[in-house]
């Protein structure tokens, strides 16, 4: 099953309140801070007021849109630390022009369309809107001392019932055609677009936009089941561990609405199963704890490690580890205790604990130790790399594993003194210094022991040379 397909299930069971939750911004860390501005607008005229937020009825969102065209579904702004609210005040005009004038009753689009012409060729600051310092501001447009949200509750049923968007051809019109549903299977009027930015063909050009049609035709419903559970997705599923970024999308093989739903609302809350786990610094315990319900039910589970831009929902996707099964995390999870190995990025457990991070993770180490800049992307590789290994994606061969305990033996991480250096401790002998895996090899050849019988439990390491461990 795709990952448009997994999105679909969970978009079906995406409610309207659920969406609302997830574009609604209703707290505010840091209130008291705040200076409320109200512009209201009277027979076309504004003028500028201090009051109170809980004085008016609003709706504040998130942002809707990309980077450079970027609006917000009501002209309710909450600003952090800003020195020009001039600039904010004209760059309200992109709300009026894509929220309001799209989605307001046509006799309201007319009485804010003067406004909209008013803020964009607004130049004198006639409202004084220069004279305030820097600082923490909501600035929120009125109507005859009304808000937008209280004239137009409109505005936002009109933005969920027509939460996609058909592809427009060169011409301006909508390229919709009569296909088959790639979801249902149903004759539907397709060529809508869900804007998922990992997963549409024309996010990347629009020479694609085609393709959309014939090699990817979706029906509106299926559009928006997959937008609605992509935003559910990157709102409730999606997790962060040490420096990994990470979403976990469940499937049934045996799909069952009731059941579904509530593993749905069980990754949801597990943001406070990872408040209580948020002292366990193990990937892969921490994991077992979000999915430790899942073990019967017929559950697999997609891994993507991924970088969200928050501000225009795009996507980065390092790797996807599909159809990780339950039991396979338990296992690992028990195999670690087993043989005194850990996946922690901390050394929290004890000397006698072999560390997977001594041996996989040799870019951290260095960056760390060097004081290293722009190294993340290859930090957060290997992190995957590893838990790939330990997920069963990917074994390493059995010489590149002896040599990553041979450099873990030579090499030293000074973080004192910010070098890497030999792995060297002082003897009676005349000669100074020698190596100190010689001089203590035992607390060595305990490690890699550990280590190597644990990775042969769990099948993790090849003989065959096919899938070598990536050294970097």
């Amino acid at each position: 099953m795709s990952l448009a397909h997994k999105l679909y299930k969970i978009g079906t069971l995406v409610t309207k309140d659920e969406i609302r939750d997830i574009i609604e911004i209703k707290d505010f860390e840091n209130l008291d801070t705040y200076r409320t501005l109200q512009i209201d607008f009277q027979n076309g005229l504004p003028t500028l007021k201090e009051t109170s937020v809980d004085s008016l009825k609003t709706m504040f969102t998130k942002k809707i849109g990309g980077t450079s065209n970027s609006y917000y579904l009501y002209p309710n702004f909450e600003f952090q630390k800003e020195g020009n609210l001039v600039k904010k005040f004209q760059a309200a005009a992109y709300t009026l022009e894509n929220s309001i004038m799209v989605y307001a009753a046509p006799k309201h689009q007319q009485m804010v369309k003067p406004i909209a012409e008013y803020i964009k060729n607004y130049r004198e600051d006639k409202l004084g809107l220069s004279k305030y310092e820097k600082g923490n501001y909501f600035l929120i447009l009125t109507i005859n001392g009304k808000t937008f949200y209280e004239l137009m509750p409109e505005v936002w049923e009109n933005y969920y019932e027509n939460f996609v968007d058909a592809h427009i051809n060169k011409k301006g019109t909508e390229q919709l055609q009569e296909e088959i549903d790639f979801i249902t299977q149903k004759k539907a009027l397709c060529g809508y677009n869900p804007n998922v930015k990992f997963f549409t063909y024309d996010n990347y050009h629009d020479n694609l936009k085609p393709y959309i049609i014939s090699k990817l035709p979706m029906s509106k419903e299926t559009a928006i089941a997959i937008k609605k559970g992509w935003m559910y997705a990157i709102t409730h599923l999606k997790f962060y561990q040490k420096g990994l970024e990470y979403i976990i999308i469940p499937s049934m093989v045996n799909f069952e609405e009731d059941i579904y739903r509530n593993i749905l609302r069980y990754l949801k809350n597990s943001s406070d199963i990872q408040t209580i786990a948020s002292k366990e610094n193990s990937f892969l315990r921490r994991l077992s704890k979000q999915i430790e319900t899942f073990n019967n039910s017929g559950i697999a589970l997609d891994i993507l490690f991924t970088d969200v831009n928050v501000t225009n929902l795009s996507v980065k996707i390092f790797a996807t580890l599909e159809d990780v099964l339950p039991s396979r995390i338990n296992t690992v999870v028990t195999k670690m205790k087993d043989f005194q190995v850990s996946d922690s990025p901390a050394y929290n457990e004890g000397q006698d604990i072999a560390y997977l991070k001594d041996f996989f993770l040799h870019t951290e180490k260095t960056a760390d130790a060097k004081k290293l800049k722009g190294l993340q992307n290859r930090i957060k590789q290997e992190k995957i790399e590893l838990a790939k290994l330990l997920l069963g994606y990917k074994q390493i061969e059995y010489i590149a594993l002896l040599s990553l305990f041979e450099l873990h033996r030579e090499i030293s991480y000074n973080f004192k003194e910010s070098k890497v250096e030999k792995r060297m401790t002082e003897t009676k002998k005349k000669d100074g210094k020698v190596k100190e895996w010689i001089a203590y090899p035992d607390s060595f050849v305990k490690k890699e022991d550990n280590i190597l019988h644990f990775l042969q439990s769990i099948d993790a390491i090849n003989n065959k040379g096919d899938k070598v461990w990536a050294m970097t």
